[in-house]
């Protein structure tokens, strides 16, 4: 089997609300479909979030956006075609080799590598990484960055949906951050799971580490995300407060996790499958956490359907203990499964949804990814 073509597609997918976190600069949902097309007439599918905003600290990764992502597509087209798509290291080392970062691209295209891969062997991807350690994964909704009120009443309504975790973005300003959780607190009560999510907005460790203790005493969080940049102060507020401290904008590759682990500037790893370069090495990632005792969630750039299915596969594959991660329930318009809760988009361009129960999403076991596409939706929400 050889790789005969690649093509990506630009869509847009419509929101369902005003969604936005403190450092996001462009509307979420232009993302970009690839098909990878082989002479044995099986089809790949991938998926890059790419957001140009969005990256690592102290501009050590930096962003993607669709025009960027398509554009590397066209330049590694020539690198790829002919080559056999079950060789996924050999892809991986070649697209190393001519391209120095852009994990969203090449992740986007190890996907649809991996999809075409579990098709031919007529297994799910989950399979191709070792198996699954679970089939059912909790979702953790994203509240937007909003006045205490409202993000207050979004909260209520995703509860009501019956998801039980809560990352709350916030400004990073403390007074307002704690406003906006102990709003929260008040409206869902005492049973529901809620983090901050900073973004890296406090700029020193004093501030975040009172700004933790007292949305801890105030509020009941249980965690605090990426409260500043860098990995020295991330360390410092570690060691001084009771709350685990979640590694977000800090934690790209196996490299960063294993400087994570070795410095204890984090308790638990968070994996986007994206900022990884794939599945495959948001595995190693997974390794190394599991070998240091620290908890993993699996979160995203609020994916389509296409990426979601990756996310819901490594949430599958990865052994240790996997914590509620901010996934999408991705909605289909006339078939929503939930009215807010893992919602943000009214519509997608997968042919059917994941199954969603009591705050969970079921892992496809179909062959590959286990998504196909709507054409008619590609062609509705096609870009370019």
């Amino acid at each position: 089997m050889k790789i005969t073509a690649l093509n990506p597609q630009i869509i847009q997918l419509p929101g369902s609300s005003d969604y936005t976190w403190r450092s996001l600069e462009v509307p979420i949902g232009r993302y970009v479909i690839l098909r990878i097309e082989t002479d044995d007439g099986i089809t790949g599918l991938g998926e890059a979030p790419a957001i140009l905003s969005w990256g690592g600290e102290n501009q050590r990764y930096a962003g993607e956006d669709p025009e960027i992502v398509c554009h590397l597509v066209k330049f590694l087209s020539p690198k790829l075609i002919g080559r056999d798509p079950t060789d996924i290291k050999g892809a991986l080392a070649m697209m190393d080799e001519g391209v120095r970062g852009f994990p969203y691209t090449k992740a986007m295209i190890e996907s649809a590598l991996l999809d075409i891969t579990g098709k031919a062997a007529g297994i799910p991807v989950y399979q191709l990484l070792g198996g699954a350690a679970r089939t059912s994964i909790p979702v953790c909704h994203s509240v937007g960055v909003a006045a205490p009120e409202k993000a207050a009443d979004m909260a209520l309504r995703v509860v009501e949906d019956g998801i039980k975790h809560l990352q709350i973005k916030v400004p990073g300003d403390p007074a307002t951050d704690l406003a906006i959780v102990k709003a929260i607190r008040k409206a869902v009560g005492d049973d529901i799971d809620m983090h901050p999510d900073i973004n890296r907005g406090y700029k020193d460790a004093k501030t975040a580490i009172n700004s933790a203790r007292a949305m801890t005493a105030e509020a009941g969080i249980w965690a605090i995300e990426q409260p500043v940049e860098g990995i020295d102060m991330m360390a410092r507020i570690t060691a001084a407060v009771d709350i685990p401290v979640i590694v977000d904008e800090g934690c790209w590759t196996p490299f960063d996790a294993m400087e994570i682990a070795r410095r204890n500037s984090a308790d638990i790893l968070s994996i986007y499958f994206t900022k990884a370069g794939g599945l495959i090495r948001s595995m190693e990632i997974g390794a190394i956490g599991r070998a240091a005792g620290m908890p993993m969630n699996v979160n995203g750039s609020l994916e389509g359907g296409v990426g979601n299915a990756a996310n819901l596969h490594l949430s599958a594959a990865l052994e240790g203990q996997v914590l509620p991660g901010v996934i999408t329930v991705n909605t289909l318009k006339g078939r929503e499964q939930t009215k807010v809760g893992g919602v943000f988009y009214t519509d997608d361009v997968i042919a059917e949804p994941f199954a969603y129960a009591d705050g969970c999403l079921t892992v496809p076991n179909k062959p590959g990814l286990g998504v196909e596409l709507d054409e008619d939706k590609m062609k509705k929400y096609r870009v370019s």
